[in-house]
């Protein structure tokens, strides 16, 4: 996926990923700052990746979503001392992660975080409309006294229409 910026938007439009040498699929597992991040691979090992700055405002990730990583410089990497070891290639969308769950090239690691996560998801979605009908609109506070700095002409109106019907 080589370009720049121009190709990002044709590449987050392709649904079907295949992987090349070199590349897998990772989940991130925490953001680190300063276009750092740690990824987990298929074999549960944590590593640092570099999220290019290409991707910046153009896309974003989150903990636990899933990314095209190219690791072909990872031994090196860690033979000389280095502490990032990879590159990331492609953010992965919930459409592409849905096509490629169902590929023999998603990890098995994999299947079952994102069942759970989904899981967790909609548990944490329920408890929080269970909370939002619970509370109540005030919260226990005082009623909001009226703001007497301002003129409403609502009242204007309705205080010169009742003077009027009075004067015959």
């Amino acid at each position: 996926m080589g370009g720049g910026r121009k190709n990002l938007k044709r590449a987050v439009e392709e649904e079907f990923l295949t992987l090349q040498k070199g590349q897998s699929i990772m989940q991130v597992v925490d953001l680190r700052g300063s276009n750092l991040i740690q990824v987990m691979d298929a074999k549960g090992e944590t590593s640092l990746a570099i999220f290019p700055a290409k991707f910046q405002k153009s896309m974003w990730i989150k903990r636990g979503n899933f990314v095209v990583v190219d690791e072909s410089g990872r031994e090196e990497a860690t033979e000389s001392g280095r502490k990032v070891g990879c590159v990331v290639t492609q953010v992965l969308y919930y459409d592409q992660v849905r096509v490629l769950q169902k590929s023999p090239e998603w990890p098995e690691i994999f299947k079952s975080t994102t069942v759970e996560s989904s899981k967790q998801d909609m548990q944490s979605h329920n408890s929080q409309m269970d909370e939002n009908e619970d509370s109540s609109d005030d919260d226990g506070l005082p009623p909001l006294e009226a703001n007497t700095n301002r003129l409403y002409p609502f009242q204007q109106e309705s205080e010169t229409e009742s003077d009027s019907d009075t004067d015959p």
